[in-house]
């Protein structure tokens, strides 16, 4: 990893200077949905652009765990700020194998539905000049990327046997 963010605490998901905010509705119960966005990334077959990660050290995990990812080409090291199970989780970008971030924060929000969950998912970031024009046109990829997981992740939830859902 080349480059370190900014530490920010969870107050950056309402103050950064670009937030993306999408939210989806998923078929499953929030338990269910909750524990699968909070496991090893080595297991999000349904977020499309993910391509790899694990958490650092032996579970359990929670608040203050750090993890690996690799997204779109880009390698992360982050830590988790929030594990409220199961409304809310959030993590922090300390580093990354390149040089658009200044600060950056993802938050997911879990609501109840019943049989579904509503899930928002914020993208809050200090973008450094050449990203933040890009992630500013870019927010209909990422929106699009947002819906197509959570469209995924109900399919593989609605896939298991009952007894699982």
């Amino acid at each position: 990893m080349n480059f370190r963010l900014r530490e920010v605490g969870l107050e950056f998901l309402a103050t950064a200077p670009v937030r993306l905010v999408f939210e989806a509705w998923v078929p499953a119960r929030r338990d269910k949905v909750f524990a699968a966005v909070t496991a090893d990334p080595a297991t999000w077959s349904w977020f499309p652009t993910l391509s790899g990660g694990s958490y650092e050290g032996a579970g359990p995990y929670g608040v203050g765990s750090g993890r690996e990812v690799r997204a779109a080409g880009v390698r992360y090291r982050e830590t988790i700020m929030a594990w409220d199970e199961p409304a809310r989780w959030a993590y922090r970008i300390n580093e990354s194998s390149a040089p658009m971030n200044r600060a950056l924060l993802e938050g997911w929000e879990f609501e109840d539905g019943g049989d579904r969950t509503l899930v928002r998912w914020t993208f809050a970031a200090d973008p450094r000049l050449g990203f933040r024009v890009i992630l500013l046109f870019g927010r209909t990829i990422v929106g699009w990327a947002f819906r197509r997981a959570m469209r995924n992740l109900g399919a593989q939830l609605s896939a298991r046997p009952a007894s699982l859902n």
